[in-house]
């Protein structure tokens, strides 16, 4: 194809490579298998391009006099294009990842000092860790304190990425996840509170709480008036998907480890749960049973004094999905 011929003409220090290689990204995410019989020639020279980077920066850092500064463009570009092939052959990648050293690579990239640099390692380690999590495992407890000093919302796109990251590591790791919890549930928290930060932060950072409480419930469920009030108008907007069932499937088992914890909030609890348009079955029931065990606890006239106050489509809503 014309977009592989170009690719074997260009030098690796060709900068109409970026092009090339944003093209390229695009092209394997959508073509999916399609892609398959191209991704080994692409695949190693990704890896190539940010060995090369590496080795320049390091020693331009040791002999400055001697060697320039790599342009860390290149690196960017390889690392991103790695994330859409990851992303679109999935497990396939899985192979190549076993041969190359990729994973030294990645964990080199996350303490670049470069924002961007770690922008895009942040983003492939999550596309890494839905597509091949055995490969990462052995590392995983140096990879998640270095998440964790990145929490912070002055760089949001870094920031994001890697909350988004923690969010699968989590899904993957399940109850292995408990001992890290504590490195970065306090900057999760943090953000969610800040009402000015990005949609797409906030949502992320309430998906990545609830699939903490997913897989840890008993760590997260004592913080829960710190959070749920932020954490439920967060998500109340977005349309139902996978992320938004695994969050909120984390939220209930959180809730009934301490369903005290949202009682000052119920009511934003109650409009969360009314926005889902067709909750999976297993996820409606934990709904039920989580409004039936708050109206059980407290009687049938302090709820109704409860309900008073919510909006009349609300209380409608509960009264037809939920029979309550």
């Amino acid at each position: 194809p014309p977009l592989i011929a170009k690719w074997n003409i260009l030098k690796d220090d060709d900068r109409d490579l970026f092009p090339l290689l944003e093209c390229l990204s695009s092209v394997a995410t959508a073509m999916q298998l399609g892609f398959l019989p191209y991704t080994q020639p692409v695949y190693e020279r990704c890896v190539i391009l940010i060995d090369k980077t590496i080795r320049q920066s390091i020693a331009a850092d040791e002999n400055p006099e001697q060697f320039e500064q790599p342009d860390k463009d290149f690196m960017i570009v390889a690392l991103d294009l790695l994330s859409g092939l990851a992303e679109g052959i999935e497990g396939h990648i899985s192979q190549l990842v076993a041969s190359s050293n990729i994973i030294q690579l990645l964990y080199r990239c996350m303490q670049d000092r470069m924002a961007e640099v770690r922008q895009s390692s942040f983003a492939l380690l999550g596309d890494l860790t839905k597509a091949c999590f055995d490969h990462l495992r052995p590392l995983i407890g140096e990879f998640i304190p270095i998440l964790g000093r990145n929490l912070d919302p002055a760089h949001i796109s870094v920031c994001n990425n890697a909350i988004w990251s923690i969010g699968e590591i989590s899904i993957q790791l399940g109850q292995e996840m408990q001992p890290f919890v504590g490195l970065v549930l306090e900057q999760l928290i943090d953000i969610v509170n800040r009402s000015t930060s990005p949609k797409t932060l906030l949502e992320n950072t309430a998906i990545t709480i609830g699939r903490l409480g997913l897989v840890c419930a008993a760590d997260i469920a004592p913080h829960l008036p710190r959070f749920i009030r932020p954490w439920c108008a967060s998500l109340r907007n977005i349309r139902d998907n996978a992320e938004k069932d695994s969050a909120f499937r984390g939220i209930c088992c959180a809730i009934n480890v301490n369903l005290g914890g949202i009682t000052q909030d119920f009511i934003f609890f109650c409009d969360a749960v009314a926005s889902w348009s067709n909750p999976a079955p297993e996820l409606k029931e934990m709904f039920y049973k989580i409004l039936l065990t708050f109206k059980t606890q407290i009687g049938e006239e302090d709820w109704a004094k409860v309900t008073a106050n919510f909006p009349k489509i609300l209380r409608e809503r509960l009264q037809a999905v939920y029979g309550i």
